[in-house]
């Protein structure tokens, strides 16, 4: 794991422990809890309300191992990781609706006020592990972006809001969408 996703992680966890004790959520706060300088703290969270969503639901999403099947393959893993992101997006909603648009609030700069995590690039990543080594490093890394793209909440919301279908339909859609992608790659 690299440096920056460490130090990511950990301001999140630390935001987590203020929020448990009931400690009031600021950047200066939350980087003495984690024992990172503020000023590094500031380079990945200017916006505390933003910091303490991004970090409840880090939180609550689930690890690869609690998702992906063992021995199933890889286009059945890949199916897992979608209905578990289908189903976190449904009983997520409305957080991840205010999240999404505090992420695309413009900062100081005009530039957006952080970077979002990619939190189903790991998922996909482990999802297709059987595959990896028929597909080479670069094509595995555009299947794992495709895949993490069409699966996206704003894949959802654009689905729910625009197209306007219900669950069932959105479900069917994004397995046919999914389904696309990866008979491109020919992965059974």
């Amino acid at each position: 794991m690299g440096q920056k996703l460490r130090t990511r992680r950990d301001l999140l966890a630390a935001t987590r422990a203020l929020i448990d004790r009931g400690v009031e959520v600021n950047v200066a706060a939350v980087a003495d809890e984690a024992s990172i300088s503020r000023a590094t703290a500031y380079r990945y969270f200017s916006d505390p309300a933003a910091l303490a969503l991004e970090a409840v639901l880090d939180g609550t999403v689930a690890v690869p191992e609690n998702v992906i099947p063992e021995g199933a393959s890889a286009r059945e893993r890949v199916h897992a990781v979608r209905r578990y992101w289908l189903s976190f997006y449904r009983s997520s909603e409305n957080r991840l609706r205010v999240f999404a648009a505090r992420a695309m609030e413009p900062g100081p700069d005009g530039a957006p006020r952080y970077r979002r995590a990619a939190r189903r690039l790991p998922m996909f990543v482990e999802a297709l592990t059987p595959a990896r080594a028929g597909l080479g490093e670069k094509r595995s890394e555009e299947l794992t972006l495709a895949l993490a793209a069409a699966s996206g909440f704003e894949s959802y919301i654009t689905m729910k809001d625009i197209l306007q279908l219900d669950e069932e339909r959105i479900e069917n859609l994004s397995e046919t969408i999914l389904d696309a992608i990866l008979e491109k790659y020919r992965i059974a």
